[in-house]
């Protein structure tokens, strides 16, 4: 079998004793194929797309080919906890393009994983979605070359895990990204079902300085509008902290002004629904709501970004 036959069996479907298909274990490129390529392919010098195209514009259409996509044949339901503002749809990444030459694919077959935001959902995730829970899995299927070109990881969690598994998952030598964004949404907050007051540990964060690309941290802070005063002073609380990382270099709210941010979403969330009159949660009516549209609930946004402190950019 030549090295692009191997390439291309990677999306290859294999069917079971059953006779219905599934698909092949994912196992990254070898080394060894990368190299064969390297030292085996053609120029294309008789290409307008290599020989008249600029290389920048060339690895712009790439890059754009290979961008992520909503599937729109996937409507997440609005009524789960995972359905929200840009996260309505599968998003999914055509990578046929890297299997029509070697010379495109060693130009770009980086570029899926520098482009695409990582997601993990930790927990109560879309389903079909391959460790969806699992950094540690996920990544295991990168090799070190695509690591370090991970550009933004993004977390929506629990709040259990992000102060319990998160820090380890920070520690982990495969998370290697540049932008780290972590979204904590109105339902992940301990016992928001209760009307609990809103609180968040700093232990969240003890596993940030052990990256070692880490140039941008994000904390998305959501709840109900009725409670918004909460997370805005929780954000001005940890706005005031730094992060040192192993490389010296320090993370800081520095310049970067706490942004606020509101949406309309559903008054229906999972099994319970918000009663106004009663200001609670409670369990909800599926048959008493049949015909009766959702009123919709504001939710509030609170954003705060710590980045390297410009000072040591310029080291």
């Amino acid at each position: 079998m030549s090295s692009l036959r191997q390439l291309r069996s990677l999306r290859r479907r294999q069917r079971d004793n059953s006779g219905r298909s599934k698909p092949l274990t994912i196992t990254p490129p070898t080394p060894e194929l990368i190299a064969s390529f390297i030292s085996n392919h053609d120029t294309q010098e008789h290409s307008p797309l290599f020989n008249q195209i600029p290389p920048e514009i060339r690895n712009a259409i790439f890059l754009y080919a290979l961008l992520s996509y909503e599937d729109l044949s996937t409507v997440y339901p609005e009524d789960e906890h995972y359905s929200r503002p840009d996260y309505r749809h599968t998003s999914r990444i055509d990578p046929r393009i890297l299997q029509t030459c070697r010379l495109i694919y060693l130009e770009s077959r980086f570029l899926p994983v520098m482009a695409t935001e990582h997601v993990f959902w930790c927990h109560r995730a879309p389903p079909g979605i391959t460790n969806a829970s699992n950094p540690r899995e996920y990544f295991a299927r990168f090799t070190e070359e695509q690591k370090d070109r991970v550009d933004r990881v993004h977390f929506f969690t629990q709040q259990y895990y992000l102060e319990g598994d998160f820090p380890e998952i920070c520690k982990l030598p495969a998370m290697r990204p540049r932008s780290l964004k972590i979204t904590l949404r109105h339902g992940d907050w301990w016992w928001w079902e209760d009307n609990h007051p809103l609180n968040l540990n700093d232990v969240w964060s003890t596993g940030l300085d052990y990256s070692t690309r880490l140039e941008e941290v994000i904390l998305e802070l959501e709840t109900m509008e009725r409670d918004k005063e909460q997370i805005y002073a929780i954000a001005e609380r940890i706005k005031k902290y730094t992060h040192i990382l192993n490389n010296g270099k320090t993370l800081s709210t520095a310049g970067n002004p706490i942004v606020k941010k509101e949406w309309m979403g559903p008054s229906r969330l999972s099994d319970l629904y918000y009663d106004k009159a009663r200001d609670k949660w409670t369990e909800r009516d599926t048959e008493a709501e049949q015909g009766v549209p959702d009123p919709g609930l504001k939710y509030c946004i609170v954003v705060i970004r710590w980045t390297i402190c410009p000072e040591e950019e310029e080291k």
